[in-house]
Order: structure tokens, then C-alpha cells, then sequence
């Protein structure tokens, strides 16, 4: 407890002398948001996953944003967030995860059964460019790869809460410009790494086991990119939770269409068996592809569409592919998915957006649509949901729920919302 107190001190201490000494020379901006929502849960009938017809949550999410820069030299961000959910189940809704952070700056100051109320710092890092050279440490968000749906260059999570802003990971990260069009990126992390040693915990909220089995080491990732004739090309090494990953991304156009494809290989993965009655074991070494291409129209309509081959999914065997998936060991329960996303501007003012994934070997879809209105110039209205269509499971308890489909396992969703930005 002690330790931990010192520790966010330290931190603490260390981005205000940061924002002092770079406020002497610099412009420092304020910004940030909130949004205000609704969201319903349309359950299906299965009672191992769901004792009530439907779930309705209410949430609320305030963001600050303090930005400044020294002549180009320097730059620091500090991102402040507090965060509010209703529901009227519980919704294990709480604090985001610390596997990649050295420090726990959160505080979860109401955690009832049907109402959470936490803050927490998303972001707080600085950044110093020398000629070629930038050198970014502290909390920060990074992200490499292409895809829209599945990116397998980007491992270190999405937005949190529905956000449009990443979440922050505490590293140091090196961004080395060689020439004009090439370069390399290294990010050096901390990252909670599966081990063999270890136990499952039946966790009923999950509904899934958890593997506990975990030691802290120090992640690495190092990327180099270039391009030649108009193609981009990267190539990446990284030290995941599962093991080493290697990848190549390729990216260029031909045409007005742009096509981009990214292919991943996990080895030296540790041995750990599935749990309870499951055969086999929990990570493997394996490949991942995935092929996208993208085109815009003259009307101002937008077309994506990718196909994933995961070869960690086991069509045979969902119920086992759901334990990977809810292990975060897994990106999909199937072998090939395929996804299209239209993305269209009606007026200025009005945006509206869909997407349908498909699963090969089960043919189940996932439905997602949104609309967003501009009320004001910082205001804007969403709109949207989700619907799942597939073969329900049937299985007989969340252990063994003997699912029958990708999409069709999971609940339809509908959603408002009300962002501001000041």
C-alpha cells in the first residue's frame, strides 16, 4: 500500500514538473469532452449467460485534455478522465486494465452492485524531438497496422469506454526517421506474460475461465518501415503476452483502390492445457492474415472490406475458442471471418456508418449501424446498436454452453448518445 502511495506521488510529481518547466516557453491548450448515454442489452433466451430479458445501462464519461508544445521541440499531453455507469445489473464495469502500466492512477470511489463511479489518468507523457529523432516517455497511446477490423499490428488495445481516444500505456517509445520514407520505431513496456505455472478461476461475470498464470516482464516492440514505388512495407518484432510475433504488412494502391494486407507468426508460446474437460491447450504457435482493401467513391461513400484467417480459431470446437477469446489470447472463435464497412456522408452535418462481419463455417453476421448528428459545432447526437444473427448455444450451463455460432452467442445492443467538445 505504502509503495504504491510513493509511487502515484512520484508520478504525480513528475508530469507537474513537466508542465512547469515547459510552460515557461510554450501554449499550453485546454480541450476535452463529455458524453452522456443509453444503451440496451436485448438478451436472447439461455440462462446460463442471462436471468433477465434485457440489461439497460447509463453512463456518463468527462475527459480532460491539457496539450502543449515548446517551438517543436517538446511536446506533453496529460488526459484526466472520470467515469460514471448505471445499471440496473452488475456490469463489472470499473477501473480499466494495469497489465501495461507501472502505476495504478485510478480510484474507484463508488463500486455497488448496480453503480460505478472511478477516475483515472488516461494519458500523461513527454515528448522531445531531436533533429531525427523523437523520444516519447510516460502514458502514452500507440498504434501501427492498417486493417479497420482486425489490426495485427496494433497489440496494445482499442478505446476504452466507447471512446474515440485510445487508451494510454506507460512506456518509452523511439520514433527514428531514416531519410525521407523510412524509419524504425521501438517501445519499450511493462506487460503481464503468461506462464505454465498457474491455476483457473471460475469467473462468473466473464462466464469463462480465467487463467491466472502470469509473471510481469519487460515488453519490447521494434517496427521498420519504407517505401518503395508507392508501396509502403513494415515489418514487426514483439514480445506479447503469449510469446514472440513476427509480422509483415504490405500497403499500396492500385488504381484509386487501396489494398493493404498484414501477416503475423506466434512461437514459442508456453504450454498450458485447457481447462476442466477441454482438450488441447490454451495458446499455440500459429499465423494470422489478414487481406483488405478500401475505395472511395465521388459521393463521398467510403467501402472497406478485409478477410481474417486466425489460426488459433477452432471452428470444431467453439466453446473452446471462447475461452481463447475471453483470455484475450484470441481474436475471433472461427477460422475465417470476412467484413465489409460503408461509411457515408449524407449532408455535412450528418454521418452514417455500417458494417456486417461474416463467419465462414457457421454463416452467423454481426449488424453494426450508427448515425451521427451535428447539433451544434461541438455537440454531436449518435445513434446506432448492434444485432447478432446465428445459432443460439445450448448447452446446459456457462461451463459447457455448447455454442453453436460466432455472432449468435452474443446479445443485441442499441445505444444514444450525447458527446460535447469544448
Amino acid at each position: 500500500m505504502l509503495t504504491s502511495t510513493f509511487n502515484k506521488i512520484f508520478f504525480f510529481g513528475l508530469i507537474f514538473y513537466s508542465l512547469q518547466l515547459f510552460a515557461r516557453d510554450s501554449v499550453i491548450d485546454v480541450s476535452g469532452s463529455i458524453q452522456s448515454g443509453y444503451k440496451l442489452y436485448d438478451h436472447y433466451s439461455f440462462s446460463p449467460y442471462f436471468n433477465q430479458n434485457n440489461t439497460q445501462e447509463f453512463f456518463s464519461v468527462a475527459r480532460i485534455i491539457i496539450e502543449g508544445d515548446s517551438y517543436d521541440k517538446s511536446f506533453y499531453e496529460l488526459h484526466a478522465v472520470q467515469a460514471y455507469d448505471y445499471s440496473n445489473v452488475k456490469t463489472g464495469v470499473g477501473g480499466r486494465s494495469t497489465s501495461m502500466l507501472l502505476f495504478d492512477l485510478s480510484d474507484d470511489w463508488i463500486n455497488n452492485a448496480d453503480r460505478t463511479a472511478y477516475s483515472y489518468i488516461d494519458r500523461a507523457n513527454v515528448k522531445f524531438s531531436l533533429q531525427d529523432l523523437d523520444i516519447q516517455v510516460g502514458r502514452l497511446a500507440t498504434s501501427f497496422g492498417k486493417p479497420t477490423f482486425w489490426n495485427l499490428f496494433d497489440y496494445y488495445g482499442s478505446a476504452y469506454l466507447g471512446q474515440e481516444y485510445k487508451a494510454g500505456i506507460d512506456a518509452l517509445k523511439l520514433d527514428k526517421a531514416i531519410g525521407n520514407f523510412s524509419g524504425i520505431n521501438a517501445i519499450i513496456n511493462q506487460q503481464n506474460t503468461l506462464i505454465s505455472s498457474g491455476s483457473y478461476l471460475e469467473n462468473s461475470a466473464a462466464q469463462s475461465y480465467q487463467w491466472l498464470g502470469t509473471k510481469e516482464k519487460t515488453g519490447f516492440l521494434l517496427r521498420s518501415y519504407t517505401t518503395h514505388r508507392n508501396v509502403d512495407y513494415a515489418l514487426l518484432y514483439k514480445r506479447e503476452a503469449e510469446g514472440y510475433r513476427l509480422g509483415l504488412e504490405i500497403d499500396g494502391e492500385i488504381g484509386s483502390t487501396n489494398f493493404y494486407n498484414e501477416i503475423t507468426y506466434l512461437w514459442d508460446t508456453e504450454k498450458i492445457s485447457m481447462p476442466s474437460t477441454y482438450q488441447g491447450n490454451l495458446i499455440k504457435d500459429y499465423f494470422m492474415n489478414v487481406l483488405g482493401a478500401s475505395y472511395r467513391f465521388n459521393n463521398d461513400l467510403h467501402v472497406t472490406a478485409e478477410h481474417l484467417f486466425n489460426g488459433v480459431g477452432d471452428s470444431d470446437n467453439l466453446d473452446a475458442s471462447d475461452i481463447r477469446y475471453k483470455n484475450g489470447v484470441s481474436t475471433s472463435l472461427n477460422n475465417h471471418l470476412s467484413a465489409v464497412l460503408l461509411n457515408y456522408e449524407f449532408t455535412p452535418l450528418l454521418i452514417g456508418r455500417y458494417d456486417m462481419k461474416f463467419a465462414w463455417s457457421d454463416s452467423s453476421t454481426q449488424h453494426n449501424f450508427s448515425f451521427t448528428r451535428s447539433i451544434t459545432e461541438n455537440t454531436d447526437f449518435n445513434i446506432g446498436g448492434q444485432i447478432n444473427i446465428g445459432k443460439r448455444p445450448n448447452g446446459i450451463s456457462w461451463q459447457n454452453p455448447d455454442l453453436q455460432s460466432e455472432f449468435g452467442r452474443l446479445s443485441n445492443t442499441f445505444y444514444i448518445e450525447l458527446k460535447h467538445y469544448y
